[in-house]
């Protein structure tokens, strides 16, 4: 990973004025374009989104969780984001096989060790028209994972099993969207990822972020840094 891990623990060790420990949180996030950043995913071949500069965010420091790390004192085990990617793996669109090949069903086995998991996406399934399916808590079918409702179910089991230690908060972007989808397809989005993460006793966080090119800009990556740290502060006891 290019400088990521470098730059994030100097900027820990700084603002804390202490050396690394065992004892120190690690985490990872596991997302699409808003949460990716030129040099700094991993692993490096991931696809970041390369417009960020053009909107106002011109330095990794700008990014939600570098912000997250900065004020918790948190140490970043591993950013798996992939500009684009889907949390399904529907394909039914242009460079949709490119897509579900890097779908976050693909990457999910891939975020270290940590002990708090992100997963911020949702996004690209609703703007691909990646159909919602059914509420499926086991046993999917291939077919089944290539909607929206049974594959997120399908990640936050796998993430909670093979990720026993950690915790996990599920994003979810709730902003209107002028021009984008449709207020009926947002609600059922809103809809889903509440019922599911309830099955699972996964923590979601509602986000209402500022955008520009339908990307979080430099506001808009304080706004989700600061909706995720006034839900870590309380459960860190910050």
């Amino acid at each position: 990973m290019k400088r990521l891990l470098p730059i994030l623990a100097v900027a820990v060790m700084m603002s804390a004025c202490v050396k690394p420990s065992d004892t120190q949180i690690k985490f990872s996030v596991l997302g699409d374009s808003y949460s990716s950043f030129e040099g700094y995913v991993d692993p490096e071949t991931n696809d970041p989104w390369p417009h960020y500069a053009d909107i106002g965010v011109t330095s990794v420091e700008q990014m939600w969780w570098y912000k997250v790390a900065d004020s918790m004192k948190w140490l970043l085990e591993k950013n798996n984001s992939f500009s684009g990617s889907l949390i399904s793996n529907f394909s039914d669109f242009d460079a949709g096989e490119y897509y579900m090949e890097n779908s976050f069903l693909r990457r999910m086995d891939n975020l270290g060790n940590p002990d708090v998991i992100f997963i911020l996406g949702a996004t690209n399934d609703v703007w691909q028209e990646a159909p919602f399916g059914d509420f499926v808590y086991n046993d999917w079918t291939d077919d089944q994972l290539c909607s929206f409702r049974p594959a997120l179910a399908c990640l936050l089991d796998y993430t909670q099993r093979h990720y026993p230690k950690a915790k996990i908060y599920f994003l979810l972007e709730t902003s209107p969207c002028p021009g984008g989808i449709t207020e009926e397809t947002r609600q059922n989005l809103i809809e889903s990822v509440h019922r599911i993460t309830s099955h699972y006793g996964v923590d979601c966080i509602d986000l209402d972020i500022h955008k520009d090119w339908w990307h979080p800009d430099k506001q808009g990556q304080k706004d989700i840094a600061r909706q995720v740290l006034e839900v870590l502060q309380v459960d860190f006891n910050v």
